[in-house]
């Protein structure tokens, strides 16, 4: 331990104040659970539906349906990991509280289009969970800006499921 002598606190040998690093990655621990949670959950679910997503007209330019798991697997990986980033920088209660409720946005879209058919719940719930992601853009600057740009990605992802569930409503209502 040594004392950062601008700010007179102690640092450990990384650097870092308020013990050792390894005391703080639990929450990422945490986080890569909840995220697993909403992933086995939604495999289920797509599993259990596939026949009922090729019935759903889709917008000409949809990406294809192969592409889809990958993409929401990459997206709940950042997700987990912003949240692990957050927790290891001993972010505000407020930006983890605000990951929750990102991360429960998330969660409801798959459930809401494949095993309820709520297309326009289901756009109404990607444009709320786009908000918070440019909301979180800001929240997380202040205490992790790699936790802010690891939402960059999930951004531009969410920019597109955004339109395609409004596409989905209006096709198939």
């Amino acid at each position: 331990m040594f004392t950062d002598l601008a700010c007179g606190q102690r640092l450990d040998m990384a650097g870092y104040a308020g013990g050792h690093w390894l005391q703080r990655w639990p929450g990422l621990a945490l986080a890569l659970a909840a995220i697993l949670a909403v992933m086995v959950d939604n495999r289920v679910l797509v599993v259990d539906s596939h026949r009922e997503y090729r019935s759903i007209r889709l917008p000409s330019w949809a990406l294809p349906i192969w592409l889809n798991g990958p993409a929401f697997a990459f997206a709940s990986l950042l997700l987990a990991l912003t949240a692990g980033l957050l927790w290891y920088e001993k972010a505000r209660a407020f930006a983890l509280w605000w990951w929750a409720a990102d991360t429960a946005f998330y969660a409801l879209w798959t459930p809401l289009v494949l095993a309820l058919n709520w297309y326009f719940l289901a756009a109404v719930d990607a444009m709320w969970f786009w908000l918070l992601a440019v909301g979180a853009l800001f929240v997380y600057w202040r205490s992790s800006r790699m936790a802010a740009a690891l939402m960059v990605p999930v951004l531009a992802w969410m920019s597109y499921i955004v339109p395609v569930s409004f596409a989905f409503w209006l096709l198939n209502h």
